[in-house]
Formats: structure tokens, C-alpha cells, sequence
């Protein structure tokens, strides 16, 4: 049976996905760093045919034992959305170095390590991996440079990877949502308002459409702006 893996599954845009793809009668692997908050999201979601598995994703030591038990247990994902991410704002002076290490890791590598974990397998299957960046990786803003940059990179790997397997079944698709409702503007202390902003949920209402293909094409970039 074919499977989702969600990342970043238990906030944001990762827990919506997981609703909506839920309703959907879509089987999920979802994964985080949160075993209490994974074991709390898999309760609330309509489709019981779901699992979760606890990594940190910017270790690739977690990331091959997660892709070891995935594939041995469930075989060849369908679709990998990569969710998982940092927010880290101020002004680039009064950053601190050790959390500008942490929102690098935490941005970048937890995308990159999944991909490099499932790719070949995928590229057999007919799937696709979905990587969740930000308008932030469009255009540099004031007061987000380290954010920006980790962001920016994810776009430059996304697209490269896109060129690495063209040849292949493959599909690699780039979203990039504009500010979003939620708890993730409290986690970075920035006063943003956040009311005007869309939800998760509508995002991905938005989202999940446009990720049908068909044998000649697909959507291979969304932007949600507001």
C-alpha cells in the first residue's frame, strides 16, 4: 500500500497536511522530534491507518535508521514532504552563533538528508518529493538573513535535485508559502500580524491539488502569497 512521509509532521503546514491528506484516505508516515505531540496527532486524525517515527533530522545517523525501518517495514514511500524547519530573525549582528548553526542544520540538512535517504529508491516508483521552503527563498528581507539563506539553499538543492532525476519517474516540487497563521511566529518572538496571514489548513487546501499530474507534466513550483 502506498504511503506518505510527512516531516515536521506535529506544527504548521506538517500537521495540516496530515489532516488533510488524512481525509483523504491517504496512509502516513509521520515523523518529528515530539513523540508526545506525533503520538497526539496520530489520535486526532480520521484515517487510523497512519504511523509515526521519532527523528532528529539533522543527524544522518537518525535519518538512515529512520529510512532502514521505513523501507523494511513499508516499503517504497509514494510521497515525501519535507516540512521541517526553523525560524531565526533579527538583525545579523545580534544573532547568536550557535543558533544560526541550529537554523542552518534545522532548515537545510533536515531536507537533504531525507531526500538523500529515499531519492533512488523513489525514482522507481513513480513519486515525488515535496520540499516546503518560504517566499523567503524568493527575496531577501531585512532582519531574516540567516533564514533567508538557509532557505535559499533548500531552493538551490531543490532544484538541482530536480536536474539530477529528469531523467527518472521521479517528480520534485518546490512550495513556498507566504506567512502563515501559526505558533510559529510565538516560537521567534517577531510581531508580525499574523491575523491577516492564511492559516495552515487553508495552505494546504491549497496545496494538495496541485500536486495531480498526469503522464506528460506536472506542477513543479507552487507559491501561496497574500
Amino acid at each position: 500500500m502506498s504511503y506518505y512521509i510527512i516531516t515536521g509532521a506535529t506544527g504548521g503546514l506538517g500537521r495540516a497536511l496530515a489532516h488533510y491528506l488524512a481525509k483523504l484516505g491517504k496512509r502516513l508516515l509521520l515523523v518529528g522530534r515530539n513523540q508526545a505531540k506525533l503520538e497526539a496527532l496520530l489520535a486526532e486524525l480520521e484515517n487510523a491507518n497512519n504511523e509515526m517515527y521519532v527523528a532528529d533530522l539533522t543527524k544522518a545517523e537518525e535519518v538512515n535508521a529512520l529510512k532502514s525501518y521505513t523501507l523494511d517495514a513499508l516499503g517504497i514511500p509514494k510521497v515525501l514532504i519535507n516540512c521541517a524547519g526553523h525560524g531565526l530573525f533579527g538583525s545579523l549582528s545580534n544573532l547568536d552563533d550557535d543558533e544560526i548553526s541550529a537554523s542552518l542544520e534545522q532548515n537545510l540538512l533536515s531536507v537533504i538528508y531525507p531526500c538523500k535517504a529515499f531519492v533512488d529508491s523513489m525514482k522507481t516508483s513513480d513519486g515525488m518529493i515535496i520540499n516546503v521552503m518560504s517566499t523567503a527563498a524568493q527575496k531577501g528581507k531585512a532582519n531574516e538573513t540567516v533564514y533567508c539563506a538557509a532557505k535559499w539553499g533548500v531552493r538551490g538543492f531543490t532544484e538541482a535535485l530536480r536536474e539530477e532525476v529528469k531523467s527518472s519517474k521521479i517528480r520534485v516540487v518546490g512550495v513556498y508559502p507566504a506567512g502563515m497563521n501559526t505558533d510559529f511566529w510565538q516560537q521567534t518572538g517577531v510581531d508580525y500580524p499574523v491575523d491577516t496571514f492564511m492559516s495552515a489548513e487553508q495552505a494546504a487546501e491549497l496545496i494538495v491539488p496541485a500536486l495531480e499530474s498526469c503522464e506528460q507534466g506536472y506542477v513543479s513550483d507552487i507559491v501561496l502569497n497574500r
